[in-house]
């Protein structure tokens, strides 16, 4: 009788749980509608606008042990936005972070930033559609984030970023909405939000990648790029995304340079290898990369938008990426000198014959 009674509850309980999923996934749901509203209102575009960028760290936020994926149908549901019309991106965050959301209008340079209010998700759906805005999110701000209006503004962009208008994501979603403004592909800005926020450093990645692409095409399903990143920079998580080159998948080697390893090789950006796993052989590449080759224009105003300036005078050297780029070294690779480039204890800038 009493394994009678601990079946009927466990069943029970299974049965409860759906309910209670779809219940946080409906509450979700309603919370990136409602940032989408108050979007909309503010900055006064309809649904389907394709001036408008959306952002946000939902999908990745967990609040209260709920997962958060769901405000991503509610914010397309309501705003038109997503991530198949290239106007909604995800940067990554870590899950304990607050769970926030921003609009960009590109066509006024206007945005609106809201952080949800962790104890509006704990209402019920009913009591959570009728609380005001102020009280679903516990910060709402407004701002114009153009950096051509910032040159001539640098009071207002003051405020926005030194009393951290959008909670200390000022530079990353600043960066990406400019860049989004002037045409970066899809797969940059992709990369962009794997990182969490675009700087010159994930550029260079983008230079480096389509210069490799160049000079050592993938030919066949048995070929794939590998990375020894020595040194390592931002640039590297621009190639997991875009070559799927990760650590977890001995796609990519990560190892640091001391200050005087980096002086004995001006300007090195690592190894980039195109590996057939077949014939276990490759073509490795040992590249430099100058950020000082061309004399880019310069930001004369406020510390905050000098990486943001450069993002954009960068964007126009997709096209031709080897200004900046050096070849140091070319030259075959087997599998035993792969295996030792990519093993603790050796040096492979030394294996590679560059150092």
């Amino acid at each position: 009788m009493k394994m009678k009674y601990q079946t009927i509850t466990m069943v029970l309980l299974l049965a409860l749980v759906p309910g209670l999923a779809m219940a946080d996934n409906a509450l979700m749901e309603a919370l990136g509608g409602k940032a989408a509203q108050k979007a909309m209102q503010d900055l006064g575009f309809e649904k389907g606008d394709a001036n408008v960028l959306a952002l946000t760290d939902a999908g990745h936020a967990i609040v209260d042990g709920q997962t958060s994926q769901a405000a991503i149908k509610g914010i397309t549901n309501e705003s038109g936005n997503s991530i198949g019309d290239g106007n909604l991106f995800r940067p990554l965050r870590a899950h304990w972070k607050p769970l926030w959301f921003y609009f960009f209008d590109k066509s006024t340079g206007e945005a609106v930033y809201l952080e949800a209010n962790s104890e509006a998700l704990s209402k019920s759906l009913d009591e959570f559609l009728d609380l005001p805005d102020d009280q679903v999110f516990s910060k709402i701000s407004k701002a114009n984030v153009d950096i051509e209006y910032l040159q001539n503004h640098t009071d207002e962009g003051n405020v926005t970023f030194n009393d951290k208008a959008f909670n200390g994501n000022e530079f990353g979603l600043v960066a990406m909405s400019n860049v989004w403004a002037r045409g970066a592909s899809y797969d940059f800005l992709q990369a962009t939000a794997f990182h969490d926020h675009l700087c010159p450093g994930v550029t260079s990645g983008l230079h480096i990648a389509e210069f490799v692409e160049e000079k050592l095409p993938i030919t066949n399903s048995s070929e794939s790029y590998k990375v020894i990143a020595c040194p390592q920079w931002c640039k590297d998580d621009l190639f997991q995304m875009r070559w799927d080159a990760t650590p977890g998948k001995s796609g990519m080697f990560v190892m640091a340079l001391t200050d005087a390893e980096k002086k004995a090789v001006p300007n090195v950006a690592g190894i980039y290898i195109r590996w057939n796993d077949t014939a276990k052989e490759g073509d490795a590449l040992v590249l430099a990369y100058n950020f000082s080759a061309v004399d880019l224009p310069k930001w004369n105003g406020p510390s905050w938008g000098s990486m943001i300036y450069w993002d954009i005078a960068l964007m126009p050297y997709e096209d031709n990426p080897e200004v900046f780029i050096t070849v140091l070294k070319e030259f075959k690779v087997d599998a035993a000198t792969l295996a030792q480039m990519q093993n603790a204890g050796m040096h492979p800038l030394k294996v590679a014959g560059v150092m």
